[in-house]
């Protein structure tokens, strides 16, 4: 069988507000492990009506069991022989999941402390040679599809993104993007404020919240730029703020001209090709931690604060090379 992928791009998680028993435990369930060991239709469909949340978010069926072509598709797949060659490869980047179900454990705890009302979501995986999303990220159910992230040397990987894109599809950004989206319901915004500042200071705020609950995490997994990239990027800050300043983009309000500065890119072109893509989510960064180390508000009061502006002034960021 020849594996066509649909290709969802980390920067385009799925977010559902899917229904699913939360568990106060982390603990990473492999269901596709019970799927690949199907042998006739029956057993998909029982797996189907067992897994229906998941069912539902990853394939995209309301009928589970019910569902034929669904029913069909998955009882090909799991019986090609190509595809086991992908499902073997996968089990030996990942192993049993000890280190992911280890990060993420570390960072509900601490999520859980500074938000008591945090319940941590039910976290699964899933193998179906690209059939599915990357990551299905919502309040009560996060599932994991494996395949994206077996790393460069797997036998089959997503197919159509661009190198930029392919190289973050490795485990290590797992659980830093799931945590970064995660953020998002405790990242209160002013939605009245439509300004490129408010959208830097969004992306700030969540890379500061995934630091917090991840800190050992290196900073390029957080925003998925190389050790390089942020290297270099950081040395001539000075130069991006002061091309941002005479721009007069921080109250620019025009979708088009603030896409060029928060969407993902090769490069910043407007700057110079050395200026990574997204450039407005890093320099978001460096402003809302520049406020966060030196006003130490704490990361609860720095998520409800909806102000982009207030946080930008008392910041005092200029861009300076020393602003963290």
């Amino acid at each position: 069988m020849k594996i066509s992928p649909v290709i969802f791009s980390l920067v385009s998680i799925l977010i559902f507000n899917a229904c699913s028993k939360t568990e106060e435990l982390v603990t990473v369930e492999q269901p596709e492990q019970e799927l690949f060991a199907s042998r006739k239709p029956a057993d998909v469909s029982q797996w189907l009506d067992k897994h229906k949340d998941i069912a539902q978010v990853y394939f995209g069926t309301t009928t589970f069991g019910k569902d034929t072509a669904l029913v069909s598709e998955l009882l090909k797949r799991v019986n090609d022989k190509e595809l086991d060659v992908l499902y073997k490869q996968v089990n030996a980047e990942f192993g049993t999941l000890g280190d992911i179900q280890g990060l993420l454990s570390e960072s509900f705890n601490r999520i859980h402390e500074n938000f008591p009302d945090f319940k941590p979501p039910k976290v699964a995986t899933m193998i179906s040679g690209f059939m599915g999303p990357d990551l299905v990220i919502s309040d009560t159910l996060v599932v994991i599809g494996l395949d994206y992230f077996a790393g460069p040397k797997a036998k089959y990987r997503p197919r159509g993104l661009p190198a930029y894109i392919l190289r973050r599809y490795q485990k290590e950004f797992i659980v830093p993007t799931i945590v970064f989206a995660l953020s998002d319901r405790f990242n209160k915004t002013n939605q009245q404020d439509q300004t490129l500042l408010a959208d830097m200071i969004y992306y700030g705020k969540g890379y500061v919240f995934t630091k917090e609950m991840l800190p050992e995490t290196p900073d390029s997994l957080i925003i998925g730029y190389t050790d390089q990239q942020l290297t270099q990027t950081n040395n001539v800050q000075s130069d991006i703020w002061a091309y941002f300043i005479d721009a007069k983009l921080l109250f620019e309000v025009n979708p088009a001209i603030k896409n060029r500065y928060m969407s993902e890119r090769p490069f910043t072109a407007e700057i110079s090709n050395k200026s990574p893509g997204a450039i407005g989510r890093w320099l978001g960064w460096r402003i809302v931690g520049k406020y966060y180390d030196e006003k130490d508000p704490g990361i609860k009061a720095l998520m409800d604060n909806s102000n982009a502006r207030d946080i930008f002034e008392k910041s005092g960021y200029k861009g300076l090379k020393d602003d963290n």
